[in-house]
C-alpha cells in the first residue's frame, strides 16, 4: 500500500511507486533511444517501426493483389469461364492467400453511373516518391490505373493486438486519375485545356485538394504558368486573393485586407481587392510575385505550409474567366502538437471551410439528381464559410468545375491519401458507390520447410501452425512436444477433439458452462477439417513415393469417420461433388 500523510498522497512516495521495474526501465529506455533524434514530424515513430519491421511481408502482399486480379481475369477466358466466384476464392486463398481479393477485384470493371445533369469533375494525381523517404524506407502503396480512373490504397498495419497483421485494400474510382509518371504538360492537357478553350464566355475553376506536401501548389502553378500559350495575345484581367480563417487578403496589394460583398444578382466579389490588365504572356511572373506574399508558415508536416486558400482569377474580355483554387493543406493530429493556440483556431476554420464545400457540392449534386431548384427543398448551404460564397458560382449548372485530389504514394502519409480520396468521392453519390475495400489477414512471419512434416519437432509445428493458412489457425494452442509425426496421425475428428478439449480448459474451474457455448458448438470440428487439409497438403509438397506411406493409415481413418457423419445429412454422392473442399473446407458450415 502507498502510505498517505495528512490525507493526500505524499509525493516522494508517489513517485518512487510508479517508477518502473528495473527491466521495465531497461526496456523503455531501449525504446525511447530508438525512436529518439531530429525528426521533421511526419514520421510517428510507432507506427513507422511496425511499418519498416514488416515491410516486406506488407508488400509481398500487395504484390499478391495483383496475381489474383490476372487470376480473376482469366476467369473470363474460355478455360475458366465456368467457374463461379466462390471457387475463385478458394483458389486465391490457396496460391496467394488472399482469398477476399478475388470478389473484390472482380467488380473493378464496374464504371460511374451517368448522373443527370452536369456536376463537376473529379480527378486525382499521385506525386513521385521522393528520394528522402525511399532513404527512410517507405516504400509506394498507392495503385492508379488511368484507363479504368481506379486507385488502390495498400492500408498494411499492424493489428492492436500486436499478433498479426492487416492488409487493407481500399478502390476508389473517379473521373479522371493521373499517375506519378505523368508529366505537368501532359496533366494540363488532358485536364485543364478543354477548360480553357471553351472561355469564350463561359466559367470554369479548378481546385486542389489534398494534404501538405502532396503537390497541390505545384500542380497550382503548373497549370497558370501554362495557360499564357493557349490565351495567346489576348488581354487578361487578374484577381489574385487568399482566405485566411474569416478574413480576405490582396496578394496583389502587399497582403491588403479586403471584404466579401454579395450583389443584387448574390454574385459575390471581393470588394477592394486589386484587379490588374496583362497579356497572357506577362501573367506567369506577375503571379510569381504575388505567391511570395502568400501565407505560409513551417509546420511538423511541411516547413513552408499554405495556412490559407488561394484564389486566382483570370478573366478574358469576351466575358469568359477561369479560377484557380489552392485549398489550404489538411494535416493529421499528431504534426498538429507543436501548433500555438491561434494555429489550432486557424487550422480549425481551415477544416470547417473544406467541410463547408463538401456539403454544397453534395447538396449540388442532390438538386440536380431531383431536378428542383435551390429554393425549394434542398439548399445550397454557400454561407457556411468565406470559401464557398467565393466559390458560389460552382454550384450553378453551367459551370465547368475540376476537383483534383492530389495524394502521396508512401506508407507514411497513406492514412492522410485515403481520407483525402474518400472526401473527394463523398461530393458525388455515384462515385461514393463505386467505393470498395477488402481485409486480408497475413501471417506476421514466413515457414518455408527445409524437410518433409514428418521429421519436424515441436519447434517446427509451432512456426508452421501460426503461417500456415494466412495465419487462419495462429491462436490455437497445440499440445506441448507434438511433433509433425504426431500431426500426421490425426483424422479430422481427432484434430476436432484437440479443439473441444482446449475450449473446455480454457473456461477454469468453477465457470460452469460458458455463455457462448453454444456458438462454438461444431467450431472444433470445423478447425479439424480445416487443420486436417492442411496437414496433408504440406506433406504432398514431398515426393508422392515418400508421402503416400505416411498418409495412409490416417487418410483410411478420415475416410470412415466421414462416412459415418454424412449418415442422415443427405448429400449429394461423392462423385458428383465438384470439389472436395468446398463441403470440408468451409467455416461456415
Amino acid at each position: 500500500m502507498i502510505p498517505v500523510t495528512g490525507g493526500a498522497l505524499d509525493t516522494n512516495e508517489f513517485d518512487e511507486h510508479v517508477y518502473d521495474a528495473p527491466q521495465n526501465a531497461e526496456a523503455r529506455a531501449a525504446q525511447e533511444a530508438k525512436w529518439a533524434g531530429d525528426y521533421d514530424g511526419r514520421q510517428h515513430w510507432s507506427l513507422r517501426e511496425a511499418y519498416l519491421r514488416h515491410r516486406d511481408r506488407l508488400q509481398v502482399a500487395q504484390r499478391d493483389l495483383y496475381r489474383v486480379k490476372l487470376l480473376v481475369d482469366a476467369h473470363f477466358s474460355q478455360s475458366l469461364k465456368a467457374l463461379d466466384v466462390s471457387i475463385l476464392e478458394r483458389i486465391a486463398d490457396f496460391g496467394f492467400a488472399q482469398g477476399p481479393a478475388a470478389s473484390f477485384v472482380a467488380a473493378w470493371a464496374a464504371k460511374p453511373a451517368g448522373s443527370e445533369g452536369p456536376r463537376p469533375t473529379f480527378m486525382a494525381r499521385k506525386r513521385p516518391l521522393l528520394d528522402f523517404e525511399t532513404a527512410a524506407g517507405d516504400w509506394d502503396c498507392v495503385s492508379v490505373a488511368r484507363s479504368a480512373g481506379r486507385v488502390v490504397c495498400h492500408d498494411g498495419r499492424l493489428h492492436r493486438t500486436g499478433r498479426r497483421l492487416e492488409m487493407l485494400h481500399k478502390k476508389f474510382i473517379l473521373d479522371k486519375v493521373y499517375g506519378s509518371t505523368v508529366s505537368d504538360d501532359e496533366f494540363y492537357a488532358d485536364a485543364v485545356r478543354p477548360l480553357v478553350a471553351c472561355l469564350d464566355t463561359a466559367e470554369a475553376t479548378v481546385i486542389c485538394y489534398g494534404q501538405t506536401g502532396t503537390g497541390k501548389t505545384h500542380t497550382f502553378n503548373a497549370c497558370w504558368k501554362r495557360i499564357g500559350t493557349d490565351l495567346g495575345s489576348q488581354t487578361v484581367s487578374v484577381t489574385f486573393f487568399e482566405i485566411h480563417g474569416k478574413k480576405c487578403y490582396d496578394l496583389l496589394q502587399q497582403r491588403k485586407q479586403v471584404a466579401l460583398r454579395a450583389d443584387a444578382d448574390e454574385r459575390v466579389h471581393v470588394r477592394g481587392a486589386a484587379t490588374l490588365s496583362a497579356t497572357a504572356a506577362e501573367v506567369a511572373p506577375l503571379l510569381e510575385e504575388a505567391l511570395r506574399l502568400r501565407r505560409s508558415e513551417a509546420t511538423e508536416r511541411n516547413p513552408l505550409s499554405s495556412r490559407s486558400h488561394a484564389v486566382c482569377v483570370l478573366s478574358l474580355a469576351s466575358g469568359g474567366c477561369i479560377r484557380f483554387v489552392d485549398l489550404a493543406g489538411s494535416e493529421r493530429n499528431y504534426e498538429t502538437r507543436r501548433m500555438t493556440a491561434q494555429q489550432h483556431r486557424d487550422f480549425a476554420e481551415i477544416n470547417k471551410s473544406l467541410m463547408a464545400l463538401k456539403d454544397c457540392f453534395r447538396a449540388h449534386a442532390q438538386i440536380a439528381r431531383e431536378k428542383k431548384k435551390a429554393s425549394g427543398g434542398v439548399r445550397v448551404p454557400y454561407r457556411a464559410s468565406s470559401l464557398t460564397q467565393v466559390l458560389r458560382s460552382c454550384f450553378t449548372p453551367d459551370h465547368r468545375t475540376v476537383i483534383l485530389a492530389t495524394v502521396s504514394p508512401t506508407a507514411t502519409d497513406l492514412l492522410h491519401s485515403i481520407n483525402s480520396l474518400l472526401q473527394v468521392t463523398q461530393m458525388s453519390k455515384d462515385l461514393s458507390a463505386l467505393r470498395a475495400e477488402c481485409c486480408v489477414d497475413l501471417p506476421m512471419t514466413s515457414f518455408a520447410a527445409a524437410t518433409p512434416i514428418w521429421e519436424w519437432g515441436s519447434e517446427e509445428v509451432d512456426r508452421w501452425i501460426r503461417t500456415v493458412h494466412n495465419g487462419l489457425f495462429k491462436y490455437l494452442v497445440l499440445p506441448p512436444k507434438i511433433t509433425g509425426a504426431a500431426l500426421l496421425q490425426l483424422s479430422s475428428q481427432g484434430f476436432a477433439e484437440l479443439f473441444d478439449q482446449s475450449l473446455r480448459t480454457a473456461r477454469g474451474v468453477g465457470e460452469g458452462e460458458a455463455w457462448n457455448e453454444a456458438a462454438a458448438q461444431g467450431a472444433g470440428l470445423r478447425v479439424g477439417r480445416l487443420l486436417y487439409g492442411a496437414v496433408r497438403r504440406e506433406a504432398m509438397r514431398w515426393p508422392e513415393a515418400q508421402a503416400a506411406p505416411v498418409l495412409a493409415a490416417a487418410e483410411q481413418r478420415e475416410a470412415a469417420e466421414r462416412l459415418r457423419q454424412e449418415e442422415g445429412l443427405d448429400l449429394p454422392p461423392a462423385a458428383e461433388r465438384q470439389c472436395e473442399f468446398f463441403f470440408w473446407g468451409d467455416t461456415g458450415q
